[in-house]
């Protein structure tokens, strides 16, 4: 298959930002670390809260003075953040509070600069004419290749995370090593650490696909950044298929994307031990190289509807399956649906925005894709703190019990089928509102 150059990094781009190690023990590396699941929620906020402030303005910036300088400045920021990470010291609440303030700026501060410029960057790259069939064949190269990108991240980092796990493995192997688990915890982030260093060496090997816009005083730049924020605001306002990629992939992906945030929580209520994390990640990540092809498929035989209205049954049966969670390997099955979703909705949203958007716009057209997504989740996770500590105090519990959990899960499927039905009556009303008098 011809494509660019900055295709191919771009998908390395993308395995290397995104196959985190520590991801498989993401929450109750939290916990572990002295955190309460109110301190997390709050922390996730502000990570949305930074991407979202940032998110468009650097859309804007890299249609006009670039793409390639932002996915740099992406990569540098994924080094400072995971450097912060590796400074972390179990039994020091205040500063791990604060150290994990400044990791997620500089986490929502990457995903801003890295949303909607690598994409535009690769899009943008390919020939011409034959973007819309090349592009969801590099989009399936990627599932494929994050899939396996979170096979070996979720093997290793759950893996090297349980002391136990992996003191049995060095005994195995001969070494008479006790792993203290202090230690054990770090391993994961600084593998994280040198995959940020990998990540920074592609951004740096990209090239510049568009020529940039002439350079201008700062006053004048920052005038027309505005009014490229503003004229694309309106344009994907007044466009009902832009509008309604937006509306409905901030609905499903909030939703999805906290559930896969406290996945290990859900582990752990449903009885499964750290050392298995990776083995789950594994076999969803083996889904994955199966379900490239179905995306494909989807997108060349059914419409944007249809695509999102199984999508949606999709989400729903495994949200409900969540809510009423099945002991040991049971309940891992009936919610893998939810974690494939993911890689559907992500393949969608890229394919059908893309394909209507001009090249002028692109990035920040994707931008305001990861903005409204990114203020969903953080408004969905500030939700679910709050939701935590009304269910704790409901049922007199502590709210790190895993019972206060269980029930808080119970109201995500009619959650979700309630905003799911909203956003489809609004686009209803749009199309009623909008019809020409006399018309029926």
């Amino acid at each position: 298959m011809p494509e660019h150059s900055n295709a191919r990094l771009f998908v390395w781009f993308r395995i290397l930002f995104n196959c985190r190690f520590y991801y498989p023990v993401f929450t109750i590396l939290f916990l572990d670390l002295g955190l309460s699941i109110g301190e997390f929620a709050a922390l996730n906020v502000v990570w949305a809260l930074t991407s979202v402030v940032l998110e468009v303005p650097s859309g804007a910036l890299a249609d006009r003075w670039g793409r390639r300088p932002l996915v740099v400045a992406a990569g540098v920021l994924m080094v400072l953040e995971m450097a912060v990470l590796c400074l972390m010291q179990p039994g020091h609440h205040d500063l791990v509070l604060w150290l994990f303030v400044v990791n997620r700026i500089l986490s929502g501060a990457a995903e801003a600069c890295a949303s909607g410029a690598d994409e535009a960057l690769a899009y943008d790259s390919l020939p011409t004419a034959e973007r819309t069939t090349l592009w969801p064949q590099i989009m399936a190269k990627l599932s494929r290749g994050m899939a396996l990108g979170f096979v070996v991240s979720s093997i290793l980092g759950s893996v090297l995370y349980d002391a136990h796990s992996l003191t049995v493995a060095l005994h195995w192997l001969g070494l008479d090593v006790t792993v203290a688990k202090s230690v054990s915890m770090k391993l994961p982030l600084l593998l994280g650490l040198v995959t940020a260093l990998a990540c920074l060496v592609v951004t740096l090997r990209m090239t510049e696909a568009r020529t940039p816009a002439p350079k201008s005083s700062l006053l004048q730049s920052i005038r027309e950044t505005w009014v490229s924020i503003l004229q694309t605001g309106g344009w994907m306002w007044r466009t009902k298929a832009a509008f309604a990629l937006i509306l409905f992939g901030l609905v499903f992906d909030s939703v999805i994307r906290l559930f896969l945030t406290v996945a290990s929580n859900f582990y752990r209520l449903v009885g499964i031990e750290e050392g298995w994390y990776g083995v789950i990640g594994t076999g969803v990540s083996l889904l994955g190289l199966v379900t490239a092809s179905l995306m494909e498929k989807s997108a060349k035989v059914l419409t944007a509807r249809q695509n999102f209205l199984w999508l949606g049954l999709v989400v729903f049966g495994g949200l409900l399956a969540a809510a009423h969670p099945q002991p040991g390997w049971t309940g891992i099955a009936m919610v893998v649906p939810l974690f494939l979703a993911m890689r559907f909705l992500q393949f969608f949203l890229s394919h059908y925005l893309n394909e209507i958007v001009a090249s002028e716009q692109r990035a920040t057209a994707l931008s305001f894709r990861g903005l409204t997504i990114n203020l969903a989740y953080g408004t969905l996770t500030l939700l679910f703190g709050w939701q935590t500590s009304w269910v704790a105090g409901h049922l007199h519990l502590n709210p790190d019990d895993p019972r206060v959990f269980a029930a808080a899960l119970q109201l995500w499927p009619w959650w979700f089928a309630g905003t799911a039905l909203l956003a489809g009556g609004w686009m209803l009303l749009r199309s009623f509102s909008r019809q020409p008098k006399g018309t029926h």
